[in-house]
């Protein structure tokens, strides 16, 4: 296995480095799902501080994870920012990250460590039921994620297209609940999912969830957990999170680099910066984002610290996921949708 690369980068507690005094000629090349306003920010802030060049490429998590997949003989990118655990996963199976460690990852909890090192989380995430407490009662919600497969759900709710690193989240949930004990789909799970498609309104280009779900079109959300309180923000209604029977997915999005790069000191300066406690104490400040380091959930809001414990998290085996999830996916789409 290719040994380890670390690297010190001075003054990283304050915000205040130096690691370089001229910007490159080229960008370090960054792949990523999160969403373009806020990488935006973070661009600024990790320019500022880093003194290098960043790239932020954004689209789908789906979408990067095939877009390395099919640039693996002429690698484009140098780095892999906040990609969730399976697909990530997905990429060192595939032999495409270098593995790397950081003296930011001191104190990490081993679960948001790759135990080969090529991946570290840097915050989490639940995928979450919601519903508008405006038109909804408690009693009226679903108890759990099954229950969305039951008729009176019927175009109640929406999901995303698969290539949707969200919708893969939620569907690796599912996925766990309806495999037998050997880690294979049932009949009676493919029924199911059936039964949940018919019920599904599939999101298209065009469409406006916040809308949809202040007017009553949809009541159910199935949203990451910020994307609920944005969509309610946006449609002016109130919403609540069904802490679900059996669990609620928490996914954890993932910084990798890239096999290839010609930049690894670079990647490894905008790594260090991403994973340390002070980058994620201030994401969490300024998007409400959940860390994953313990001295960050400890020195967030009081907002983002309840929430790190909100929700009963769903087990899930992220490796097993890894390796059947294309396939039932594609069983969908040929099947199902």
């Amino acid at each position: 296995m290719t040994p380890l690369r670390t690297i010190k980068v001075a003054g990283l507690a304050t915000f205040g480095l130096a690691a370089a005094t001229t910007v490159m000629a080229e960008p370090l090349v960054i792949y990523t799902p999160q969403a373009e306003d806020r990488t935006a920010e973070i661009e600024k802030l990790a320019e500022a501080e880093l003194g290098i060049e960043l790239e932020f490429v954004n689209m789908g998590g789906g979408a990067v994870y095939d877009r390395v997949l099919a640039e693996r003989n002429n690698p484009q990118a140098d780095v892999i920012f906040g990609l969730i655990d399976f697909l990530t996963a997905g990429l060192k199976r595939e032999g495409l990250l270098e593995p790397y460690t950081l003296e930011a990852l001191d104190g990490l909890p081993d679960m948001y460590k790759d135990p080969d090192g090529y991946f570290y989380g840097y915050r989490q995430t639940p995928i979450t039921v919601s519903y508008n407490a405006d038109l909804l009662s408690e009693d009226e919600a679903p108890k759990a994620w099954e229950d969305l497969a039951n008729p009176e759900w019927e175009g109640k709710f929406m999901i995303g297209a698969l290539t949707w690193q969200t919708t893969r989240a939620i569907l690796a949930g599912l996925f766990t609940r309806q495999i037998d004990e050997n880690g294979e789909m049932t009949d009676a799970g493919w029924d199911w999912f059936a039964d949940f498609y018919n019920n599904a309104v599939i999101y298209e280009d065009g469409m406006n969830r916040a809308e949809m779900m202040a007017s009553g079109k949809n009541v159910i959300s199935l949203n990451h957990f910020l994307g609920v309180q944005r969509d309610a923000e946006d449609g002016g209604y109130n919403y609540v999170y069904v802490n679900t029977t059996g669990g609620t997915p928490i996914v954890v999005e993932r910084n990798a680099i890239l096999k290839g790069t010609d930049q690894m000191d670079e990647a490894l300066a905008f790594l260090e910066f991403i994973q340390s406690v002070d980058f994620q104490v201030w994401n969490a400040e300024t998007f409400g984002v959940i860390p994953v380091h313990p001295d960050a959930i400890a020195q967030s809001p009081d907002d983002v610290r309840s929430n790190a414990t909100l929700l009963d998290p769903q087990p899930i085996d992220w490796d097993l996921m890894a390796e059947k999830l294309d396939g039932w996916l594609e069983r969908i789409q040929l099947d199902l949708l």
